[in-house]
């Protein structure tokens, strides 16, 4: 799970404009806390670092060799220690304390590892130095004794005036003293000093503890693109507080109880705008959205809605689609011009974003950013590339009752259906009238055609010619009307498995995730099946249908592509 949230100071606090804070946001035209107006935009859409004393606390433990950014870890968070320092004003104090760095965490007594902590770049005034070559020699192999670095971090600072720490990490602290309590003890000494953190790749408690305590921000990130640009905003928790973090603005989180949030803030309006189950509060240039339990679910600044939305990652109006993709990879879904990103996994948590100029978000250009909790509860499929899927409609019967299309009757009488007529109803995939399903456990009849008056041909499936003579009385069926959008009879996967609805019968508990046996398949002496999901039995959304696939026991259902649907028709 990815998370990011703005860590407030206590009201009582005393507070200057140049200070790095978290500003306690109470709507969607953020009012600093000392009065003055502030309002991103377009034009300045990245968070802008603050011109104070700045130190990096930079993770160089052996986990950060690990090529997951893509590329190591430590290369990702020493190119985005560069980025910082090129977008702090020129003559900023800036230095970089790293930890792990010297001794190999393999060999080395932890008592000694723990020691390992190296000023990299005194702090100092930003030159025309390259901090990047000053920066490449640095090697990633040692422990994490993230509470000495920061110590050796605050050392270096001014003994008076605002200042910023910012630490990466990818995990936990492996030696003491606690960072947590560090970083307390750091910004209750020095109440003008903020100790922020980013979570490289991990949301770790201990990371998010030391924001907390140290009056600064916590922030994740998953690639070395969302770290370039979240380590600048750590730089500047105040600014940042203003944006679109992954769960929430400022002070108001997705989720949280309308009830909560109008305690808070006691000018919430209280007149709402219903949308069907959906109540929409205006307030302060920003639309809330909630659902009918009034859990807020939407969060779209600006008007119309989503207009000056802006991500703590910069995209906002104007941003390429190109770059969105960037940070936050390929789109869930893209369609009307309008694509979804996943803001927090875990949370479900994403980025809705409008765009225009071009049939899909990489053509075109943002024009509106929503925060929503509308992220599905996994990735869907991408749209199968292969063949459209066929669909077969199964007549075997004229209207004279004989046998047509490659069926043949059984050359005798098979039985009668004095133990089926109780359950007749409309036959499996029905297009039309004149069509019955009898029996009430698999071994029923799926489709029967009226033969005579008192006999029907009947077939459990649509790959045995052979139908079965079966008698009945004409006032034991009863009146049967065709679905408008009727269930396939059966289907056949690409690599040849054939799949029946289900008919009755017994069936084990379906796999969790809102799955229900749909159709039993086999093919050869393997057994598998088709599974619905909250009631939807097939993907039609592109030429080739999918459907979930799988054994019902070993992980879960996984989607794949429809060759055939079969359906059922009377001539």
């Amino acid at each position: 799970m990815r998370r990011f949230s703005a860590i407030t100071r206590p009201a009582s606090t005393v507070v200057f404009l140049t200070a790095i804070v978290s500003l306690v946001l109470t709507g969607c035209s953020p009012s600093p806390i000392d009065g003055t107006a502030t309002r991103a935009t377009s034009d300045d859409s990245q968070v802008t670092p603050q011109p104070i004393p700045t130190i990096v606390v930079l993770d160089a433990s052996d986990s950060m060799n690990t090529a997951d950014a893509p590329g190591p870890r430590i290369d990702a968070a020493k190119k985005a220690t560069v980025d910082l320092s090129t977008a702090l004003p020129p003559e900023t104090d800036f230095g970089v304390v790293t930890f792990g760095s010297t001794l190999p965490a393999e060999g080395t007594p932890r008592r000694r590892g723990c020691t390992d902590v190296v000023t990299a770049i005194p702090l100092g005034p930003l030159t025309a130095t390259s901090v990047s070559a000053q920066l490449a020699s640095i090697r990633a192999q040692g422990f994490t004794p993230i509470g000495n670095a920061l110590q050796t971090a605050v050392d270096q600072l001014p003994s008076t005036g605002p200042a910023s720490i910012v630490l990466i990490s990818d995990g936990e602290p492996t030696c003491a003293p606690d960072p947590c309590e560090t970083a307390k003890a750091i910004h209750t000494t020095r109440p003008d000093v903020t100790v922020s953190a980013v979570g490289f790749r991990t949301d770790a408690p201990s990371l998010a503890c030391v924001a907390k305590n140290g009056g600064g921000l916590f922030v994740t990130a998953d690639n070395a693109a969302q770290l370039s640009a979240r380590l600048t905003a750590a730089q500047n928790s105040r600014d940042a507080a203003t944006r679109l973090s992954t769960t929430s603005r400022g002070d108001i989180s997705l989720g949280d109880a309308l009830s909560d949030i109008r305690a808070a803030n006691p000018d919430f309006p209280t007149q709402p705008t219903s949308h069907g189950d959906r109540t929409v509060y205006v307030w302060r240039d920003c639309t809330y959205t909630f659902d009918s339990a009034d859990k807020l679910v939407e969060i779209a600044p600006g008007d119309p809605p989503g207009s000056a939305g802006i991500t703590i990652d910069g995209v906002t109006r104007g941003t390429p689609g190109t770059r969105a993709i960037e940070l936050y990879g390929d789109p869930w879904s893209d369609t009307d011009g309008v694509a979804l990103f996943p803001a927090d996994e875990g949370r479900r948590t994403g980025y809705r974003l409008g765009y225009e100029g071009g049939k899909s978000i990489k053509d075109g250009t943002v024009t509106t950013v929503i925060l929503c909790g509308c992220l599905p509860a996994s990735k869907p499929a991408p749209a199968p590339s292969g063949p459209a899927t066929e669909v077969v409609t199964v007549i075997a019967v004229d209207k004279k009752g004989t046998p047509i299309n490659g069926f043949r009757s059984a050359p005798s009488v098979v039985g009668t259906f004095m133990n089926f007529m109780e359950s007749c109803q409309i036959a499996l995939g029905a297009r039309t009238e004149g069509l019955y399903r009898c029996g009430t456990t698999a071994d029923g009849w799926a489709v029967c055609w009226k033969k005579t008056a008192q006999w029907m041909l009947c077939s459990r499936d649509p790959w045995d010619p052979v139908l079965s003579p079966l008698s009945y009385s004409a006032d034991e069926l009863p009146d049967v009307t065709p679905s408008a959008d009727p269930v396939p009879w059966a289907v056949e996967l690409s690599d040849g498995t054939r799949c029946l609805a289900r008919n009755g019968g017994a069936w084990p508990k379906p796999p969790e995730g809102g799955f229900e046996f749909s159709y039993s398949c086999r093919l050869g002496s393997k057994y598998t099946f088709l599974f619905s999901r909250n009631g939807t039995y097939f993907d039609k959304s592109a030429a080739t249908w999918t459907a979930y696939h799988g054994d019902g026991e070993t992980g879960a259902p996984t989607p794949v592509p429809i060759k055939k649907v079969y359906f059922s028709a009377a001539e």
